[in-house]
């Protein structure tokens, strides 16, 4: 019993370390767009044609629905809406 909860939590531990390393990976490789504002931040991440992933803080973002939209008119298209809501909605700005 002991050596199977020892292979199992290995196993957890391991997945876990390979999520943290996909995670920093995806975000060392991609283009970011940074909001901030008064209300919250968010960072989005991209690369030459799509949405790959965000981070943010009070903000709240559905990931997979905006690739979406992304996909559908195109990155630069996206991110341009994106940043024009932004500066429309809150008291801050977006850089690239």
């Amino acid at each position: 019993m002991k050596k199977a909860l020892m292979i199992v939590g290995g196993f957890v531990v391991g997945c876990l370390i390979l999520a943290v390393i996909l995670v920093t990976f995806t975000a060392a490789t991609s283009k970011k767009m940074k909001c901030k504002s008064d209300e919250g931040s968010i960072t989005l991440m991209y690369k030459k044609d799509k949405l790959v992933g965000y981070t943010a803080k009070n903000i709240k973002f559905e990931l997979d629905g905006q690739k979406e939209v992304a996909d559908q008119i195109g990155i630069e298209n996206y991110l341009d809406k994106f940043e024009e809501w932004f500066e429309q909605n809150t008291t801050g700005t977006c850089e690239r």
